[in-house]
């Protein structure tokens, strides 16, 4: 079965990373290029830190929640992660790839590297890919050309609009609309566009308070004045 390859962009705490989570929730095999140490704090996620052990972890077959977060020369460390999701997915099994703050690590041109390899021959195999920034015109334009589909939040400035809406045939009036959490979502071989907003229980997030209740006051006996 073919992967998909899910553009998701928005602006800073639009909502772009929660959308994310929730929609690899279910995924077996999820492994993300965690720049930003968010999904190595969820339960049930293993946080790797080196390429051997980034490597020994997509090796191993079944479940897995693996967090890459890495230091040194990004560029170099993004390469071989994508290099690592592609060997994990073509030949041990398939595997949801997230890769985060895609700006940082290539450009407007042609997805370079593994990261190429990844978008170009992933999908055949297996893997599916959601490729996230916060800014699309700064990212490369491979992806953008290979999308299943979009995820659009809320957008920094009206350029950024501009460029999303000219690319993703989602009209501009939908985006330059949205507000925080708020998404549209366009599915791009079926063409079909469908709003979308993130919530979440209040419960969770309301620290309830409860006053302490005042003692009850007895009431003082009256001196019998009688003689």
């Amino acid at each position: 079965m073919d992967g998909r390859l899910v553009v998701v962009g928005g602006a800073s705490r639009s909502g772009k990373t929660q959308y994310v989570m929730r929609a690899v929730a279910s995924a077996p095999r999820v492994c993300a290029w965690d720049i930003e140490s968010q999904y190595c704090e969820l339960p049930g996620w293993e946080r790797v830190t080196t390429k051997a052990a980034l490597l020994a972890a997509l090796e191993r077959p079944g479940a897995a929640r693996i967090a890459y977060v890495a230091s040194g020369k990004m560029a170099a460390a993004f390469d071989f992660w994508a290099g690592a999701v592609y060997y994990s997915g073509r030949y041990i099994e398939p595997v949801t790839a997230i890769a985060e703050e895609l700006a940082d690590v290539t450009s407007m041109a042609k997805a370079p590297g593994n990261w190429g390899v990844l978008l170009r021959r992933g999908l055949k195999r297996g893997i599916t890919i959601y490729a996230i920034s916060q800014r699309w015109a700064e990212a490369d334009k491979t992806a953008m050309g290979n999308a299943s589909e979009f995820v659009i939040f809320r957008q920094a400035t009206a350029s950024d609009e501009q460029y999303i809406a000219a690319r993703t045939r989602i009209p501009l009036e939908s985006i330059s609309g949205l507000k925080p959490l708020e998404f549209v979502r366009y599915d791009a071989s079926e063409q079909k566009r469908e709003p979308g907003r993130l919530r979440f229980d209040e419960t969770q997030d309301k620290v309830r308070r409860i006053r302490p209740k005042k003692p009850e006051t007895v009431p003082r006996e009256r001196k019998n004045d009688a003689q």
